[in-house]
């Protein structure tokens, strides 16, 4: 996720040759921050429910440990 972020960025960041204008410049910029967003976005989301099933999964194990 981590190379997608950065390839993501670096991509947006270099000079094109359809950048002829300020106007075309700036959209350009304005429309790098969705993609990076939703990047973001999927990586958080992804962390979040991995440790939401790893306590869920883990909770067990801890008990039975304990038990013994």
């Amino acid at each position: 996720m981590l190379v997608w972020l950065i390839v993501g960025i670096n991509a947006a960041s270099s000079e094109g040759d359809a950048r002829t204008t300020d106007a075309c410049a700036t959209g350009h910029d304005v429309g790098t921050l969705p993609g990076t967003g939703t990047i973001v976005f999927f990586w958080a989301a992804g962390a979040v429910i991995h440790g939401v099933v790893w306590l869920v999964t883990n909770r067990g194990t801890r008990r039975r440990r304990e038990v013994r």
